[in-house]
């Protein structure tokens, strides 16, 4: 199987919240039927009034992304607003009581809803601040991706003591320990799949494995083997099917659903397949050659949804082709992608990958390998950047949609996405029953969903590698940036959602858009000396992804006065975010920040005018280290407390060796560290087709 474009939205997703007006009566009886039956068995056959089956949700969010510090801002990720319609029992610590599933408690308590929050904010139980080095090293590397990872793992274990017990099993205490010794790298998942369980009861974890690699085989072998001792007495009989203690019911089965966002994507495939060899691991204790179980109980994955999987975990590949960046790929540690993210053989999986992200810092991790997805797999190609996937931005940011709970924004498209296929995958997600808060975060407008499918219907490229489908969508995008260049008619200072921006907004997207005339400006001179030359040019398949060979493809089809369509302009200007804008390496990236530097700014040209006359510009410089714009931006904030207009920098360089910028396509890995998906070898008339 090959990628796909995202199909046009019916008009019943404005519907949700109605169970039977968004599925339809032949999906809603298929839900009920196949899917909700087994939800309730005690209620729905009365031969089987003791069975019943669990569920687990895992919900891993995307960098930065906080279900706590979203609520002020309304900036929920698509992640968050979907554990808010998972029913059950959450994880005491990790979120306030208001999120908690309040439809009918008690016939629930069989699910559990795990939330994991993102990288690069605070999360109390893996000892993240959020802060300092914290936030830093988290943003910029990953940090603590695997204790969180570990957390779950231990979650999972913890899910079925509490069923029976009503109690953790594994405390903080055990935690804080595995985040110190367990390491979650592809050689030790191998170890943890081939070792031979030990016969012996583990006395003593810490002292019990060999070396770093094997501590992860050691220390849940002996989870594991408390977790039997804890619920061995719940066991069936092989003979009567009977165990020894009935209450609180017999469990037939366990069924997991995993869901991810950026790097909390990246988690929840890791997550996946180390729980799933746990779970053979769990099995092969109990003695059973294949199968999958948790404490005993069998176990069944029945989906992964994940969108826009961005791995970038230790250093990633923001260098490019230099000799320094070929050896950082992003793949460090639990994120190899030769084994920790491929899906496992069998799993319905969905992901959705955002067609318009250009940050080098923000490569793909599809979920093919050499191009070729697994069966029960799909990839599915949405307009937009990062966050206008996987959600994230608040209403209005950058001036994108104007209503309130952020019904007319680009991102409630794939939620609504991956929502349907979930459900209809078996995961019970229960958005009619979940309280109005949640519902508000479902909900969509008829004419964004009308504006998305008319720039749909310009795409020529439906399915195939999904780097000839992203190709379309970045020359759409490039065509539509040199359309809406500053210099230009139709400067993109003068469209509607630019005027309705914050001011912090409205100076990232002019500033960027200045270095896109910079940008622009240089590749035009390169395509007048060289670059007409390359109509004929292809990308060579493996790890190039240098400026030059991206800009010949540019130059195949280069005209600085195409027109885009109404509808690409249309839909760019209202919808889509600039994600490249408001990314800075260095410097402010939201309000708080910036009025922090402002006063320090403030501060330092106060002090600076103290030593020397004030007159005396350059002798002030050498004092307060401001640039003349810095200068002029102290002053326009002391004289009205408000954040002003000004031009910022701090975004990825456009110079070597990164090559930054908007005239690049997004690097994609497929199932290697080292090899992007980068080859383009169809028929180069078809580029003289695209919209």
């Amino acid at each position: 199987m090959t990628a796909s474009l995202c199909d046009l939205v019916p008009p019943e997703f404005t519907q949700a919240e109605d169970f039977k007006k968004f599925f339809g009566d032949a999906g809603a009886y298929y839900i009920k039927r196949k899917w909700e039956s087994r939800e309730m068995l005690g209620r729905t056959d009365p031969k089987k009034s003791c069975d019943t089956n669990l569920f687990f949700g895992f919900f891993f969010d995307g960098t930065k992304n906080n279900y706590r510090n979203a609520v002020a801002g309304n900036d929920f990720s698509n992640v968050a607003h979907l554990y808010n319609c998972y029913p059950g029992e959450s994880v005491k610590g990790v979120l306030g009581e208001d999120s908690d599933w309040r439809h009918e408690p008690a016939q629930h308590e069989h699910f559990f809803k795990i939330y994991i929050p993102g990288v690069a904010s605070p999360f109390s139980l893996v000892n993240d601040t959020g802060v300092g080095d914290d936030l830093t090293l988290g943003a910029a590397f990953g940090r603590f991706g695997e204790r969180r990872i570990i957390w779950a793992l231990v979650q999972a274990i913890n899910n079925v003591h509490r069923y029976f017990h009503k109690k953790t099993l594994v405390e903080k205490s055990d935690l804080d320990d595995m985040y110190k010794r367990v390491v979650l790298n592809k050689n030790a998942r191998r170890l943890l799949s081939e070792s031979t369980p030990l016969s012996k009861p583990i006395n003593n974890v810490r002292s019990a494995a060999p070396d770093r690699d094997t501590t992860a085989f050691i220390y849940f072998q002996y989870l594991l083997q408390r977790l039997h001792s804890a619920v061995s007495q719940h066991w069936q009989d092989n003979r009567t099917g009977i165990p020894k203690k009935i209450d609180p019911a017999i469990v037939k089965t366990i069924h997991i659903s995993i869901f991810g966002f950026s790097r909390g994507a990246t988690q929840a495939r890791a997550f996946t397949n180390w729980l799933h060899s746990i779970c053979a691991l769990d099995s092969h204790i109990l003695g059973k050659k294949n199968g999958l179980t948790l404490g005993g109980f069998n176990v069944q994955f029945d989906f992964l949804g994940v969108f826009d999987t961005v791995a970038s975990i230790g250093a990633g590949n923001t260098l490019g082709n230099s000799i320094f960046g070929r050896q950082l790929d992003g793949h460090s540690a639990w994120a190899d992608s030769e084994d920790s993210l491929r899906i496992p053989s069998g799993l319905q999986c969905l992901h959705l990958v955002a067609a318009h992200e250009v940050r080098r810092s923000f490569p793909l991790d599809s979920i093919s390998v050499g191009g070729v997805i697994s069966t029960g797999c799909q990839e599915i190609v949405l307009p937009g950047a990062h966050s206008d996937v996987g959600g994230g931005y608040g209403p209005s940011e950058q001036g994108k949609g104007v209503e309130a709970k952020g019904a007319d924004m680009m991102s409630r498209i794939p939620l609504l996405m991956m929502y349907k296929t979930a459900r209809l995958s078996g995961v019970p997600l229960k958005l009619e029953h979940a309280n109005e808060e949640a519902k508000k975060g479902f909900r969509v407008t008829p004419k964004t969903i009308s504006d998305f499918n008319a720039y749909i219907a310009t795409c020529v490229e439906k399915q195939g590698p999904i780097h000839k489908i992203m190709r379309e969508h970045g020359r759409k995008y490039i065509e539509w940036r040199t359309f809406r260049k500053l210099s230009g008619k139709g400067s993109i200072v003068k469209i509607p959602s630019f005027a309705r921006a914050s001011t912090l907004h409205q100076n990232d997207i002019h500033s960027a858009s200045i270095e896109f005339e910079q940008e622009l400006g240089a590749f035009v001179q390169w395509f007048k000396e060289r670059g007409a030359r390359y109509f004929s040019h292809v990308q060579k398949p493996g790890f190039d992804n240098e400026e030059k060979s991206e800009w010949k493809e540019i130059a195949r089809w280069w005209n600085e006065n195409a027109m885009p369509t109404t509808p690409v302009i249309q839909f760019f200007d209202e919808y889509i975010h600039d994600s490249r804008a408001s990314f800075k390496l260095d410097g402010a990236d939201n309000a708080n920040d910036l009025r922090r530097d402002l006063s320090e700014w403030l501060k330092r040209k106060k002090f600076a005018q103290s030593q020397n006359d004030p007159r005396g510009e350059r002798a002030m410089a050498n004092l307060d280290g401001l640039d003349p714009a810095k200068r002029k931006a102290a002053d326009d904030f002391s004289k009205t407390g408000k954040i002003p207009r000004m031009v910022n920098s701090g975004r990825e360089p456009m110079v070597y060796p990164v090559y930054a910028g908007y005239l690049r396509f997004r690097k994609i890995y497929g199932g290697s560290d080292e090899v992007l998906l980068g080859s383009v070898t169809e028929n180069l008339d078809s580029d003289r087709k695209f919209a």
